[in-house]
């Protein structure tokens, strides 16, 4: 049974891309872990989190007595973000948000960070290991 054919394109001014995002997947993939969380991604959103996340991305949802509650009310300008991270999108009520600076954090948000390893290591140890605890 397949589970997923990956199709991979590069731009002309950076042709090697494509090799280095194939690298990232095949050592995601080796990972005891990634098999379940692929199986059990329900959303686009959640089977890119399972295929990136250890890299690149780092999920959180915003909950009153939950780690990242301070950010609830604030706008994107104003959060405290590593140097080379960003929110790239906001689940809202079952809808997907992309974020602008003044666009405010709701509870129940749950925010989709990408960034560099060092970036995303950061938020781990500011909100958690998975960021969704």
């Amino acid at each position: 049974m397949i589970q997923a054919v990956f199709f991979l394109v590069s731009p002309e001014e950076h042709p090697g891309r494509h090799l280095r995002i194939l690298a990232r997947i095949a050592k995601r993939v080796e990972d005891e872990s990634f098999i379940p969380e692929w199986l059990q991604a329900q959303t686009d959103q959640e089977l890119k989190e399972a295929l990136f996340h250890e890299e690149l991305m780092f999920a959180i949802r915003l909950e009153p007595g939950r780690s990242g509650e301070n950010l609830i009310g604030s706008p994107i300008r104003g959060l405290p973000l590593p140097e080379g991270t960003l929110v790239a999108m906001i689940r809202r009520s079952g809808e997907l948000i992309i974020p602008r600076g003044d666009t405010e954090l709701l509870d129940g948000d749950r925010l989709t960070l990408i960034g560099g390893v060092e970036g995303i290591d950061q938020l781990r140890e500011l909100y958690g290991v998975s960021g969704t605890n």
